[in-house]
């Protein structure tokens, strides 16, 4: 082949079919590049000590008994009973929860009715009670801060503060959200208060989702108590409750949309919760959406609200539906009355 006819300058040749071979490079330089650009290699880990314990993947049956009964003490039954099926050593330690979850659990039936026949007589019904409070007391002896919540909650009920609040105590020192959320309320309620106290225990039981502490401490930072005032952190712990089913916190978020306290202005997101707080029950919430109805015309509705509101109690809108009542006829006032009969408010699942 002559001169003329060949190529400049020569293609490559394509690599073979299927190769694993790495297309050798033409730059010296850039060969030079890639052998000195590689890392070293890591060196090996350095052998344990001779006296350290040897891991293995069944480690957890050592933890000891008594921390593993007390990390489930807050713990539901069923928690408690998954548990106590990994392995013998678990459900050795458990034993003496699973039997306070079933004292409790015939306690809760017994102060509740379920266990008890229908048509007894009160001294029946109150040794039922006090058979419940025994059962919370065994179950609480045993280690169920469910059981200590309830143990004192009867005996707050009974008049007996001091023992009431040595058990929310202990049920509070094992993480239960609703012992330290009631042993804070104790505290706002001690003569004289200890409102410091209270907030101290607020904080971690509404961190946990207690929607009763959320509202609790979203009070104390809006008025001040035990605590030095934040109305935006108020306005932030109120909306949290109130996402977690508490009527009072709904209607008090209203409020700070409507004045623009701890949040932004917004009428709309204020008459959204003023209108949820007022459909599940809330009696200011249901007095001021019947006014609010009766300036937009709807005056049959609005009569339906302050009834309602005058049946739970909010003695200012008694004379507020009786002055609509004389101005409708008497079938849209009956109407508007036996909406009220029918009306039941909404249903909730508040988070404790």
């Amino acid at each position: 082949m002559d001169a003329a006819s060949r190529t400049w300058p020569p293609p490559n040749p394509s690599p073979a079919p299927f190769s694993s071979r790495l297309r050798a490079s033409s730059d010296p330089h850039r060969r030079r590049r890639r052998r000195h650009s590689k890392k070293p290699k890591p060196e090996p880990p350095a052998p344990p000590p001779k006296n350290a314990p040897v891991c293995s993947g069944a480690d957890f049956e050592s933890l000891p008994p008594e921390l593993l009964h007390r990390a489930l003490s807050a713990a539901g039954a069923a928690d408690v009973s998954a548990a106590s099926r990994a392995c013998r050593s678990w459900r050795d330690a458990l034993q003496p929860l699973r039997e306070a979850a079933a004292l409790h659990a015939h306690g809760r039936r017994l102060k509740h009715g379920s266990a008890v026949p229908a048509g007894l007589d009160g001294e029946r019904r109150e040794a039922a009670r006090q058979s419940a409070l025994g059962l919370f007391k065994r179950a609480a002896r045993l280690g169920s801060a469910a059981a200590m919540v309830d143990a004192g909650l009867m005996c707050w009920e009974e008049g007996q503060r001091e023992e009431a609040v040595g058990y929310y105590q202990a049920a509070s020192e094992l993480g239960h959200p609703v012992g330290m959320c009631n042993l804070g309320v104790s505290y706002l309620e001690a003569d004289p208060p200890q409102a410091e106290e209270a907030v101290r225990w607020f904080y971690p039981a509404a961190s946990a989702g207690n929607v009763r502490a959320q509202y609790n401490l979203a009070l104390c930072l809006q008025n001040g108590k035990g605590i030095k005032r934040n109305q935006r952190e108020a306005a932030k712990w109120y909306l949290r409750a109130a996402e977690g089913g508490n009527v009072r916190a709904m209607y008090n978020v209203s409020l700070c949309y409507g004045f623009g306290e701890g949040f932004t202005l917004d009428p709309v997101r204020a008459k959204k919760w003023l209108q949820l707080a007022a459909d599940c029950g809330h009696r200011k919430a249901l007095y001021e959406s019947g006014i609010k109805l009766c300036a937009a015309g709807d005056k049959i509705r609005s009569l339906m609200y302050l009834e309602l509101a005058t049946r739970h109690g909010e003695s200012a809108a008694s004379h507020m539906r009786d002055v609509i009542l004389e101005s409708l006829s008497p079938a849209n006032a009956q109407r508007a009355l036996s909406d009220a009969d029918k009306w039941r408010p909404k249903s909730l699942s508040a988070r404790r």
